[in-house]
């Protein structure tokens, strides 16, 4: 008895990284970030960022998919561990500690016609009247969502959809965030070649990783912020950005620099 008891004293000192563990996140169908064909492993770019850095922790990880808020209730339960991207918002600091790093910036743009009248230059008063495509039930941030009623709002059930209506000339202006309307524009063929994203960012809201609180794993989410902010300044994310295909921006540029 005296003997176990002494391991596990031992086993308690040592630091995180000294013992090997398996993790069990889960996540929203959200390509390019994370997504899963049928019968196919997940995989996108946050599943490949949260895999490096737990790998670098020694530890793995598996990511499950699931509609939003099953994901959320099944971390809140404490039936999974981890889950990513995630905005902070006060209600979910109730069951979840959020990684103090922010792993993605989601970075919100506008889209429009190449040769477009429509632009924007930060002020979104002056935008008032203008046709603009949103998808159901996405929200763009808190500018554009406090100047929604002052906009002409055409909803549909895709992005790929608001894309073809402004090409087309039956929008002027769609929001998104930089990540999936690149991953649509590259898939979408004809009519891509008409849109362009406008240079300012609209919004560029910090997302993360966060864990069970019920499970006390605050001392691992301690040392993934230890291993993102090596990972990221060692320039792995860079090689990353660039496999998947992931324009650096201005915006996400300084993110990578630290700024």
């Amino acid at each position: 008895m005296l003997v176990r008891l002494s391991c596990l004293l031992v086993a308690a000192a040592l630091p995180p990284r000294a013992w090997a563990g398996h993790y069990r996140c889960v996540s929203l169908d959200y390509p390019p970030l994370i997504q899963q064909e049928a019968g196919g492993p997940v995989h996108g770019l946050a599943v490949d960022l949260v895999g490096a850095v737990f790998a670098r922790m020694g530890h793995t990880v598996s990511v499950e998919i699931y509609p939003w808020g099953r994901a959320l209730a099944l971390v809140r339960q404490g039936q999974r561990d981890c889950v990513f991207t995630i905005f902070r918002t006060a209600e979910r600091e109730g069951f979840l500690d959020f990684s103090r790093e922010s792993i993605l910036p989601q970075i919100i743009y506008f889209y429009g016609q190449r040769d477009g009248a429509t632009g924007f230059d930060g002020d979104l008063a002056a935008l008032a009247g203008s046709r603009v495509g949103t998808v159901l039930s996405v929200n763009y941030g808190a500018r554009f969502e406090a100047a929604r009623a002052a906009l002409a709002v055409r909803e549909v059930a895709t992005l790929e959809q608001n894309f073809r209506k402004l090409a087309l000339g039956r929008l002027d202006l769609v929001p998104s965030n930089l990540y999936t309307a690149s991953y649509t524009l590259r898939r979408m063929g004809a009519g891509a070649a008409d849109i362009v994203q406008l240079p300012l960012a609209l919004e560029n809201v910090a997302s993360h990783i966060a864990f069970a609180k019920s499970l006390r794993l605050t001392a691992l989410r301690d040392q993934f912020d230890l291993e993102f902010k090596a990972y990221l300044a060692g320039g792995a994310y860079r090689k990353l950005l660039e496999r998947h295909r992931i324009e650096t921006t201005p915006e996400l540029g300084r993110f990578l620099d630290g700024r």
